[in-house]
C-alpha cells in the first residue's frame, strides 16, 4: 500500500501500484484515502513522519471514509470553478510579507496558484490539509473557513477523471514536499471502452472515483511556500480569467494582491469611478470569536458625520489595514457605490471577505458589498447567513448612502434614485436584512416629510385629481421590489388623499346629484353611470392652505356654498373624478363638476368618471371616437336638475 524510501527525489508522481526500487525520495504511493487514514491515525501519522518503513494499518472503517471524502469532494459550489478561488484564499492566508501577492497563471487545460509565503512539513500536510475540517484558520480573521478547499479542487478529478491531476509542492524553509493526484479507475489497467461507451468512466458512482483517487508524497530539496498546479480539460483559458476577474477583484489587496498572469485584477483598475468605503460595523467580543458581535459600533449618520477619530493610535492607513485584517477584533465591512464597471461581468453583487458570493443585475448602480470573514457562510458554502454580523453590515450600509447624499448635497432626484437603490439592494441582495432597523431614517433623510408612496400606475391620475402642487410629494417606485420594501414603511395614496383633501359622507351618485342641484356636471356623470341609485361616491375639496386665515381650520358644511371670506384652499386638478377602491371621489371645487362650459370641461367629466368607474382604456378610447359625439350644444340642452338616461336626479 505504501513505502517510505528516506529524503531525495525529484518531486514527482508515479501511477503504479508499489513504489520503485531505488526512488528514495517516496514516501507514500497508494489510494488517497489510505493517505487520509494515516493522518487520521496518530501512530500511523508518528510513524510515517520519522520515516519508517512498515506502517501498520490504521483501524479506520474504509467505507465510512470514503463516504465522507466523497461527500466532501463532490459537494458542489455555486460556480463549477469556485474551488479554484479556495485555492487563492488559501495562498493569501499563508502569505506573511507586507504586500502578500498571490500569483495565477492560466492556460488552457491548466492553472497554478503560487504563493511565498509560509509552506507545509509533512505532518502539517497529513494533519490539516489532508483532513476535511481539520483546519487551522482563524474565523473572522483567516479567509478560508472550512478546511475544505483542497478536497474541493478534487472534484475536478470526478467530472473529468481522465485529464484531471493535482501537483502541489510546499515546504516551511526547512523541508520541501510534492503531493501528487491523480483519478485512476483502478489499480490494474483502466478497462477499455467500446466505441458505444465513451463516457462510461464518468457515469460510473461517485464514491467508485473518489476510491480510485491515487495519490504519491515525495520529499524535495527545501523550498519556502506553496504551488498548486490543477490539470483538467474542463479549465478552458478564457472562462476562468474571466470567473477569477470577477469573483476576485474587489478582495483586499491589503489581505493579497493577485495576480492573473502577471496583471493584478484587485488593484481597482477593472472598475471605474465611484466612491469606496471601509465601515467599523461592530467589536466582536474577546472571549470566543466565533460568537456573533454583541455591541455595534458607531453609526455615521447625515446628522452626525463620520465616527469621530481614536485620540491617539497608529496612522489612519496602518489603522485602516488593521481593520480590515480584523487585529483588533473588530468587523469591517466595505461598500463600493457609483461608478462603472469595465467589464461586462461585473455588476452590483455581494461579496464575502471579498470574494463574490452572488451578483446582481437587476441593480443598474455598481454597488458592491463585501461582508467581513466574521459573517457566515451557509452549508452550500458560498451563500451568505444571516446573522447578527450579517444584519450590523447590511445596516451600516444604508445609513453610509445616508451620509454619502448628505456630504454630497444631493438633490430630492438624486435622492429618490438612493432611495430606490437602497430598497433594492435590500430585496434582491441582502434579504432585507437591517431594513426594518433603518427604514424609517432612510426615508426621514433621503425621501423628506411628507412624502407619499404611489404605484406608478396611479401616478398621473393622482396629479390630474389633486394638482400638479402635490407632485412634490409623490414617491413613485421604479421597481416592484422598491415598492415591496418600501409599502411598510411609507403612507400611501389614502393618506396622501385624506391629507389633501376634505370629504362628504359617501353617498350615492343619484341622491348626490339630488341633493346638490348647484353643481351642473352632475347630471352628466349621472347620463354616464350604468347605474346612479348603487354607485357610491363622495363629494371632496381641496383643504385650506397653511396660513389662509381664522378661518382656515373651520370646515365648510356639506352642501353649504363657499363664502366670500373663506380661505384659500389647495386648487383642483384638471381632473374631477377619481376611482378608489371603496368609492368614486368628485371634488366640488372643479370648474368641470361646479359649471361646465365648453367642449375641454364635458371631455374631462366624461373620460375621468369612466376612468374612475373601472372602464378599461381600451373601450373608452373606442367609444371617444365612435361613439356619440360630445358638443357643446347636447350638453347645454341638459340643464340642472333635468331627467337623463341614467336615472332621475
Amino acid at each position: 500500500m505504501h513505502a517510505h524510501y528516506g529524503a531525495g527525489g525529484d518531486g514527482g508522481g508515479s501511477r503504479r501500484a508499489a513504489p520503485p526500487k531505488g526512488d528514495a525520495g517516496l514516501y507514500f504511493l497508494g489510494a488517497l484515502h489510505e493517505l487520509v487514514a494515516i493522518g487520521l491515525h496518530r501512530p500511523a501519522l508518528d510513524a510515517l513522519c520519522a520515516g519508517q518503513r512498515d506502517i501498520a494499518e490504521p483501524p479506520i472503517d474504509r467505507a465510512y471514509l470514503i463516504k465522507i471524502l466523497d461527500e466532501e469532494i463532490s459537494r458542489q459550489f455555486g460556480h463549477p470553478l469556485r474551488p479554484l478561488i479556495e485555492l487563492v484564499l488559501n495562498a493569501a492566508d499563508a502569505a506573511r510579507a507586507p504586500q502578500p501577492l498571490v500569483d495565477v497563471a492560466v492556460i488552457d487545460g491548466r492553472v497554478d496558484v503560487s504563493d511565498t509565503g509560509a509552506g507545509m512539513g509533512l505532518r502539517a500536510i497529513l494533519s490539516r490539509l489532508l483532513i476535511p475540517f481539520a483546519t487551522d484558520k482563524r474565523p473572522g480573521i483567516d479567509l478560508g473557513r472550512f478546511g475544505v478547499g483542497f478536497f474541493s479542487v478534487l472534484g475536478l478529478g470526478l467530472s473529468d477523471p481522465e485529464s484531471f491531476s493535482l501537483h502541489l509542492t510546499t515546504g516551511d524553509g526547512i523541508e520541501g514536499w510534492a503531493i501528487r493526484v491523480v483519478a485512476w479507475p483502478s489499480l490494474g489497467d483502466a478497462p477499455e471502452r467500446t466505441p458505444d461507451e465513451p463516457e462510461r468512466a464518468r457515469g460510473r458512482a461517485s464514491p467508485e472515483l473518489t476510491a480510485a483517487l491515487m495519490c504519491s508524497v515525495r520529499r524535495i530539496a527545501p523550498l519556502l511556500g506553496t504551488r498548486v498546479r490543477v490539470t483538467s480539460s474542463l479549465l478552458e483559458s478564457s472562462a476562468v480569467r474571466a470567473y477569477l476577474r470577477d469573483a476576485l477583484h474587489f478582495f483586499p489587496a491589503s489581505r493579497a494582491l493577485v495576480l492573473l498572469d502577471g496583471a493584478a485584477v484587485n488593484d481597482g483598475r477593472l472598475i471605474s469611478g465611484g466612491r469606496l468605503v471601509e465601515e467599523r460595523i461592530a467589536a466582536a467580543p474577546a472571549a470566543d470569536a466565533d460568537d456573533p458581535p454583541a455591541a455595534s459600533g458607531p453609526r455615521p449618520t447625515a446628522a452626525s458625520g463620520p465616527p469621530p477619530a481614536a485620540a491617539s493610535g497608529p496612522p489612519a492607513e496602518e489603522a485602516r489595514a488593521r481593520l480590515a485584517e480584523g487585529r483588533d477584533g473588530a468587523l469591517v465591512a466595505r461598500f463600493h457605490v457609483g461608478g462603472r464597471a469595465l467589464l461586462p461581468s461585473i455588476s452590483a453583487a455581494t461579496f464575502h471577505a471579498g470574494v463574490k458570493v452572488e451578483a446582481c443585475l437587476a441593480v443598474a448602480e455598481l454597488a458592491l458589498i463585501d461582508f467581513p470573514a466574521a459573517v457566515e457562510l451557509t452549508e452550500g458554502r458560498d451563500a451568505l447567513k444571516v446573522g447578527p454580523a450579517f444584519t450590523a453590515a447590511a445596516t451600516a450600509f444604508y445609513r453610509r448612502l445616508i451620509q454619502i447624499a448628505a456630504e454630497g448635497g444631493e438633490g430630492r432626484r438624486a435622492r429618490d434614485r438612493l432611495a430606490e437603490m437602497a430598497a433594492q439592494i435590500s430585496a434582491l441582495m441582502l434579504q432585507s436584512a437591517g431594513w426594518d432597523e433603518v427604514a424609517v431614517e432612510l426615508a426621514r433623510a433621503l425621501l423628506g416629510p411628507g412624502r407619499c408612496m404611489v404605484n406608478p400606475e396611479r401616478r398621473e391620475a393622482l396629479l390630474g385629481f389633486l394638482g400638479p402642487s402635490v407632485a412634490d410629494r409623490l414617491f413613485v417606485p421604479e421597481s416592484f421590489w422598491a415598492e415591496r420594501e418600501w409599502q411598510p414603511h411609507l403612507p400611501g395614496e389614502r393618506e396622501l388623499l385624506e391629507d389633501e383633501l376634505e370629504f362628504d359622507p359617501p353617498e350615492t351618485l343619484a341622491a348626490l346629484a339630488r341633493r346638490r342641484g348647484d353643481l351642473a356636471g352632475l347630471p352628466l356623470l349621472v347620463a354616464r353611470a350604468v347605474s346612479p341609485h348603487t354607485t357610491m361616491v363622495a363629494l371632496c375639496r381641496g383643504r385650506p392652505q397653511a396660513g389662509g386665515g381664522a378661518g382656515a381650520a373651520a370646515r365648510r358644511a356639506p352642501g353649504a356654498l363657499p363664502s366670500p371670506d373663506a380661505p384659500a384652499r389647495r386648487p383642483a386638478g384638471p381632473l374631477p373624478c377619481l376611482g378608489t377602491r371603496r368609492l368614486l371621489l368628485i371634488r366640488d371645487d372643479s370648474a368641470a363638476v361646479r359649471r361646465p362650459a365648453g367642449w375641454c370641461d364635458r371631455y374631462a367629466l366624461r373620460a375621468a368618471f369612466d376612468r374612475a368607474s373601472g372602464v378599461r382604456e381600451a373601450d373608452l378610447e373606442r367609444d371617444l371616437i365612435v361613439g356619440e359625439p360630445v358638443d357643446g350644444a347636447a350638453c347645454a340642452a341638459l340643464g340642472p336638475g333635468e331627467r337623463t338616461s341614467g336615472g332621475d336626479p
